[in-house]
Order: structure tokens, then C-alpha cells, then sequence
């Protein structure tokens, strides 16, 4: 085994990309969150990565919030932020609640098709627009 390979051991990192369904294969499993939503206004799909040991803060009945402010690349001029607050049960493994503004949740599922299809259109549009 490789230093590097024996560094990432101990450190418990795995070079996975993001998986679906909430959770992810980069880090620790259980201690990762993933968000994805689009844009109402462009309809740019966008993720987010939430660290369950450090980013959520305690409510006063035990429960956790964490807030997210995304915003897409920009590179169609729109800045639009799409602000997420998930709510967490007690032992960070649940999301009993979201509120979303200016966006909607999808799914981990929906992300990659959605992403495509966005490229896709913000390129014919591109080409609309040039010739």
C-alpha cells in the first residue's frame, strides 16, 4: 500500500463522487448529505454537500437545522439564490422538513438529467442567438 493510499486510509477518505438518495460515497457515508434543487428562475439544477458533524445547529427540542444559499455558475446571468433550511431529526439521519425560496428540491435521481438538459438548452439558445 501506497503513502497516499494509507493517508486516505487513516484519514477515512474515499474518492468516490456523490452518490444519489441524500447520502454520498465521498467521506464517511453516514456523515454526509447531499441537496439538490433548481432554480425557479432558469431552472439551473444545483447540489450542495452538507457536513453532518459540523454544519447543522441544535434547536431548543433537540432536532438540527442546517441553511444552504445556492446559487448557479452565473454564466447565463442569473444570479438567483435558491435558499434550502432542512430540519433534521435527533440523530441527523432524517429530514423530517425542508422549506425552499426560489427554487424546489429534486432528487438525486432527477440531478443528472436535468443537468444535461439545461446545457443543452442554454447551448441551443446560444446558437439562437449567433446566427
Amino acid at each position: 500500500m501506497g503513502f497516499l493510499q494509507s493517508l486516505k486510509q487513516m484519514l477515512g477518505g474515499k474518492s468516490s463522487g456523490a452518490g444519489g438518495g441524500g447520502r454520498s460515497g465521498f467521506g464517511d457515508d453516514a456523515q454526509v448529505y447531499w441537496v439538490h434543487a433548481q432554480c425557479r428562475r432558469c431552472g439551473e439544477p444545483l447540489r450542495t454537500r452538507i457536513d453532518l458533524r459540523n454544519e447543522p445547529s441544535e434547536e431548543d427540542d433537540g432536532s438540527f437545522v442546517v441553511h444552504k444559499a445556492l446559487t448557479g455558475s452565473g454564466k447565463y446571468y442569473c444570479f438567483q439564490t435558491v435558499d434550502v433550511t432542512l430540519h433534521f431529526d435527533r440523530q441527523k439521519k432524517t429530514v423530517v422538513s425542508s422549506d425552499v425560496a426560489g427554487g424546489q428540491l429534486i432528487t438525486a435521481e432527477e440531478y443528472p438529467a436535468l443537468l444535461t438538459q439545461w446545457h443543452e438548452e442554454q447551448a441551443r439558445r446560444a446558437a439562437e442567438q449567433a446566427g
